[in-house]
């Protein structure tokens, strides 16, 4: 698969290390003025108080943000107990403190902090989570936070969350309890609940004192960019054209395909191709399916290529007898762009 040779400087994927104390939209805003496109949009929202991989989709690639926002993610979460906070985060204001006693602090040592382990160990699976007042969950079309800051609290929905990975990798008593977490978990797991959680459930309090996003979907954060880093190299070219030809020529800036990486994908001839983009219904049997996708199912979405081209994500939908139809969720390329040569 590969984006159109017109498109590749002004089209594509850049995966930036978020700084801390910067919001994500601060991300876009200066992507905007670094690049002089005005599509741009991010994926997966990190809170000012958090840094790490924060991958951002620049011109016609925006079309993938509905796509990656179900990515599942990692996460490293330092957490300080102690006290806890009204946003579960260090930004908030205290509403539990709790000074360890010296016995306290014996019985973790002396336990190599087992209360602290087994509780980790037992956020695997799938659990009911209460997003906080302090998010941007939505409720009579105002985001959460909006009512937390007038001091108001709403009643708010549990949701289903996937916890795949917990694990302990530090843990240190010298003046403050803290402990740090690598936690891989599904879309819409919201860490700093996790944090309070522990601390609620060692009797402590506890708030997200600090919070890195480790791995989005198929991008880890060792493939992120500074966006200091990207300023100091625009530096060194007359217009942003120029520069964003550099950032593709050094694969900075990565084409579409990427975001699909790890999606089912299909293979079209050029003439159903054709049909799929100009919106007119395609078929394929179950035998042309299996024998491209020998476990597919009709849950998820499926990418479709053609001519070694990104054409479109679809569903599958069985529509006996004329066989799986391919419903188009977004289309990826123009047919003009595909047809030329």
């Amino acid at each position: 698969m590969a984006i159109n040779q017109e498109d590749r400087h002004d089209s594509g994927l850049i995966l930036i290390n978020k700084p801390r104390g910067m919001t994500s939209f601060g991300v876009v805003s200066r992507l905007r003025r670094l690049t002089g496109i005005r599509r741009i949009g991010h994926t997966g929202t990190l809170d000012p108080f958090a840094d790490g991989l924060l991958p951002v989709c620049i011109g016609r690639a925006t079309a993938a943000v509905q796509f990656m926002d179900g990515y599942d993610k990692t996460y490293q979460l330092g957490i300080e107990f102690g006290r806890a906070t009204d946003t579960q985060d260090l930004t908030g204001q205290t509403v539990f403190e709790h000074d360890l006693t010296d016995a306290e602090k014996k019985h973790l040592s002396d336990t190599c902090f087992i209360d602290l382990y087994r509780s980790v160990e037992q956020l695997i699976g799938q659990r009911q989570q209460t997003p906080p007042m302090y998010s941007a969950v939505k409720i009579d079309g105002r985001p959460l936070y909006e009512y937390a800051r007038r001091g108001q609290t709403i009643e708010r929905k549990s949701r289903l969350i996937r916890i795949d990975r917990a694990l302990v990798t530090s843990v240190s008593l010298d003046g403050v309890f803290k402990a740090s977490i690598v936690i891989g978990c599904s879309k819409g797991t919201y860490i700093r609940t996790i944090a309070d959680d522990l601390g609620r459930e060692l009797g402590f309090g506890a708030h997200a004192a600090s919070l890195t996003r480790l791995q989005c979907g198929p991008f880890k954060l060792e493939q992120a960019q500074d966006l200091e880093q990207l300023f100091a190299w625009r530096e060194n070219f007359p217009d942003q054209p120029s520069f964003r030809r550099y950032l593709a020529e050094q694969k900075i800036l990565l084409p579409i395909d990427l975001a699909f990486s790890d999606f089912p994908n299909i293979d079209l001839p050029k003439t159903e191709a054709v049909r799929l983009i100009q919106g007119q219904p395609v078929w394929l049997s179950a035998e042309e399916l299996t024998g491209q996708l020998p476990d597919f199912n009709l849950d998820g979405p499926v990418v479709v290529n053609s001519e070694e081209r990104l054409i479109a994500v679809c569903r599958l939908l069985e529509e006996f007898p004329l066989g799986i139809r391919l419903k188009t969720e977004r289309v990826l390329i123009d047919l003009a762009d595909f047809q030329q040569a």
